[in-house]
């Protein structure tokens, strides 16, 4: 293969379709750098975005791979498994050659995850031992710097976090070809369940790892922050209506009917639900993982072995962290309910290893039916074509069915949370 005709070639059909490199970066996740790296013939598209690519340039990866376009006839005869078989090689040689190259290490084996929404994933085995290798997702609320650096700390204090394996010139980020940005890690050995798989026992040690892992993380500084008075001044409800406007004319578009219904579910939840006002400050709010959920965590013998990718990792209300660590886990959730008994004991769980405020406590159903509705979902999934991408369409899903119920349950949340904040103040003031 030609990398300086495929280059030019993906210019040449992104000029076509008035298309800016900006524009492809946007859509595939990545920087603008690596698609302008692509064009200049010094790399070539990682296979995982080659199909995403060729979407938005209206070609195939046949023609791709060929850097011209290719007669109908012709390109009929090469749809085979063929292709498929010749786009995993790709990938694994491309992958291959670039660990070798900054790790002097030989992989013999590569598997994609099928997790992780935008980034890319792979398990591989070299020299009798399992890694991970990781590309974040380009994005602003991914800080794989921060990453490396709260792991370390996290390590230090007796937190199984991330472990990263140094390169050649002993950095643990490394660069590829195209300018991306990755890292390998060491493998945990252990069991990982999928969203709301979680048994209670899991759930109940789940959270107390939460409070011991933002204990752990109180003395970072230079942690970006994520919600905080900048999320409560520009998302409000009555801008959710503009907002969705694209949304809803791409659901149209792709005759997504049920997401249509759903969009117009959450402007109505939008418009119509009490005008809650918060004052951040009030919040517990600190150091945390920034994306806890059970997927992140690895178990063995019933305990947690390992938790991972903390690229998201900022300063949040603690409350709300809680929260949405318990929707993720519970198994009821993903009928877009909550069983407020089983919320209530996960925030008691969390409380016997961290202290939480009355007012944290109190408005912990408030503040996350206000977060599901005042952030479009179906946005990012339509405006991402990472290969997992069906990923954010699942929680967007689950956050409108999440709204209904808060709609319906509100006041009966609420009446059992000030309940339990009573309960924590009384057993601490003991």
């Amino acid at each position: 293969m030609n990398q300086i005709q495929i280059g030019k070639y993906i210019a040449e059909c992104r000029k076509k379709q008035g298309l800016l490199q900006k524009d492809i970066a946007a859509r595939l996740g990545i920087s603008e750098k690596t698609v302008s790296k692509w064009e200049c013939g010094y790399g070539l598209p990682e296979v995982a975005y080659m199909e995403p690519l060729c979407r938005i340039l209206g070609i195939t990866v046949s023609e791709l791979l060929a850097g011209k376009p290719i007669p109908i006839i012709e390109l009929l005869s090469q749809l085979d498994m063929s292709r498929l078989e010749l786009l995993k090689q790709i990938e694994f040689e491309q992958l291959r050659m670039r660990i070798y190259k900054l790790y002097d290490i030989e992989i013999q084996t590569m598997e994609s995850s099928p997790g992780g929404a935008g980034s890319l994933t792979y398990f591989v085995t070299a020299q009798n031992a399992k890694f991970v290798v990781k590309y974040p997702s380009d994005t602003s609320i991914n800080h794989i710097d921060v990453e490396v650096l709260v792991c370390e700390h996290l390590i230090q204090n007796g937190i199984p976090a991330c472990r990263f394996l140094p390169n050649k010139q002993g950095k643990m980020i490394s660069t590829d070809e195209n300018g991306r940005r990755f890292t390998i890690q060491q493998y945990y050995e252990g069991v990982v369940y999928n969203y709301h798989e979680a048994p209670v026992e899991l759930q109940t040690k789940a959270a107390a790892f939460l409070a011991k892992l933002q204990n752990a993380m109180r003395d970072l500084d230079n942690i970006p922050i994520g919600i905080g008075a900048d999320f409560l001044k520009y998302r409000r409800q009555e801008y959710m209506k503009k907002a969705y406007s694209g949304t809803l004319k791409q659901a149209l578009e792709n005759q997504d009917y049920e997401v249509v219904d759903h969009i117009h579910s959450n402007i109505r939840i939008a418009e119509t639900m009490s005008d809650y006002q918060f004052d951040i400050t009030k919040f517990s709010s600190g150091n945390t993982h920034g994306d806890y959920m059970i997927s992140q965590l690895i178990w063995k013998d019933g305990e947690i072995h390992g938790v991972i990718d903390f690229t998201s990792a900022c300063r949040h209300p603690y409350i709300w962290e809680i929260v949405r660590s318990y929707v993720f886990m519970a198994p009821e959730v993903k009928q877009g309910e909550i069983r407020i008994e089983g919320l209530l004991d996960y925030i008691l769980s969390y409380s016997k290893y961290a202290p939480l405020k009355s007012y944290d406590i109190e408005n912990a159903g408030r503040f996350f039916f206000y977060f599901l509705a005042v952030c479009d979902f179906y946005g990012q999934y339509y405006g991402s074509l990472a290969p997992n991408r069906h990923i954010y369409y699942e929680q967007a899903n689950m956050a409108a069915h999440l709204l209904v119920w808060f709609e319906n349950h509100i006041d009966e949340l609420n009446e059992k949370l000030y309940e339990l904040s009573e309960k924590v103040s009384e057993n601490a003031a003991f």
